[in-house]
């Protein structure tokens, strides 16, 4: 596997806040806030009026009318985007409208460059399995920049300008796993956070062949970390083996991160069905945000 040689340094210019309004948007709309006063970033709102979810008759027994979500996503919107305006974030707005929210956030987060998209989620258990809504798997699986999603179990964000400390970096060795460490190191260097990575064996074996396994994985993390970081990057390797979901929510917890990255390839072992995986089970139960990206 390649090391990352390339300056780590993070830029955050344009940071998109998809919001329905919810509850879990409305803790997602705390962090967007804190990233945007840290780096002085332009705040970009984007609400969606689901077509799908309307109708043009007043009566209709399905649906909610057409005019009325137009009216009320506005009225929140501009609200939101005065009372950021007041804490002293740069901010816009934009009311989309579309059958697919989560193409339209994406599309528009393209449209405006954005570094990040932030996103709130009410992922829960059903059928056993983690399940996401549906906009913010289409987000997560989509988007060409990172995304930062506050799950339902995340804490409240500290008000102010928003630093991590403990950055957790869980991997299964993809071909991204590079792009996705510069990620997560670019937080870390970001406030000098301590960095964990950790790699999860999901195959059982003997007692001989997992401490084999452990050593190689181990050297395997150590290379995502390049030389030039060992100055300022208190780093941590961890490999263990089971179930990559809890091990990684049982290791946020022990260590509180305050933030997990995560990688969101198609081809990624624990994403290839992204409402029964790891990152859907993390999304879950996670006490802190989870941030996802593709292949840069």
């Amino acid at each position: 596997m390649p090391v990352i040689e390339d300056d780590v340094i993070l830029a955050l210019d344009q940071v998109v806040l998809a919001t329905d309004f919810s509850p879990s948007a409305v803790k997602a709309t705390e962090y967007a806030e804190g990233l945007a006063k840290r780096f002085s970033s332009k705040l970009a709102l984007a609400h969606v009026v689901d077509l799908s979810l309307a109708t043009r008759a007043d009566g209709a027994v399905v649906g909610f009318p057409l005019d009325a979500l137009r009216k009320d996503g506005r009225e929140n919107l501009d609200r939101l985007q005065y009372n950021l305006d007041a804490d002293g974030v740069k901010v816009s707005s934009s009311m989309l409208e579309a059958h697919l929210p989560a193409a339209a956030i994406v599309e528009y987060a393209e449209g405006v460059k954005a570094d990040l998209i932030v996103t709130g989620t009410n992922a829960r258990q059903g059928l056993s399995k983690a399940i996401l809504g549906s906009c913010a798997e289409g987000i997560i699986r989509h988007a060409r920049c990172p995304v930062l999603t506050v799950g339902p179990q995340a804490r409240v964000a500290p008000t102010g300008p928003l630093s991590f400390r403990t950055v957790l970096f869980g991997t299964d060795f993809s071909r991204e796993a590079v792009q996705q460490a510069r990620l997560a190191l670019r937080f870390a260097q970001d406030s000098y956070a301590k960095l964990y990575l950790c790699h999860v064996l999901e195959k059982r074996a003997g007692v001989m062949d997992l401490l084999g396994d452990e050593l190689r994985f181990q050297a395997e993390l150590s290379r995502l970390v390049p030389q030039s970081a060992y100055d300022w990057c208190s780093r941590e390797y961890v490999v263990e083996s089971g179930t990559a979901a809890p091990h990684i929510l049982q290791l946020a917890k022990r260590i509180d991160a305050d933030l997990i990255v995560l990688g969101s390839k198609h081809s990624a072992t624990w994403l290839t069905h992204l409402v029964e995986g790891t990152v859907g089970h993390v999304l879950r139960d996670a006490q802190c945000p989870v941030l996802t990206m593709h292949d840069l």
